[in-house]
């Protein structure tokens, strides 16, 4: 016997026709096209790592907050996640390495993103 088909079934449904209809490999095409340089940062685990102390824990993601399970860092997710990307970037450039440019905690588009 089938189950149901849930909750938010339309709701559902028209946002995943409209993340279909948007073409984000379009909308990445006019990114690259625009953009001086654009280096793509692979996502997976972004969300469960912890931009202090780089510990990765599905544990430490609650909804909108986050709070390492291994070092106690509690932050809103949204800025924790742009912290790690935006380390993850230069480090891809330069092969891994620390890149020679400063870390973002000491970058004022980092204090930024705390307020």
């Amino acid at each position: 016997m089938a189950e149901g088909p849930g909750r938010n079934v339309k709701a559902r449904a028209r946002l995943n026709r409209e993340i279909l209809t948007t073409g984000w490999g379009g909308r990445r095409r006019m990114v690259e096209y625009k953009a001086y340089w654009v280096i793509p940062v692979d996502p997976r685990y972004t969300s469960r790592t912890c931009a202090a102390c780089g510990h990765v824990d599905a544990r430490s993601r609650r909804a909108r907050a986050f709070e390492c399970v291994a070092c106690g860092h509690a932050d809103h997710a949204n800025p924790n996640v742009a912290r790690i990307i935006r380390r993850q970037g230069p480090a891809l450039l330069h092969g891994g390495e620390r890149s020679g440019l400063p870390t973002p905690a000491s970058r004022e588009t980092d204090r930024e993103l705390a307020a």
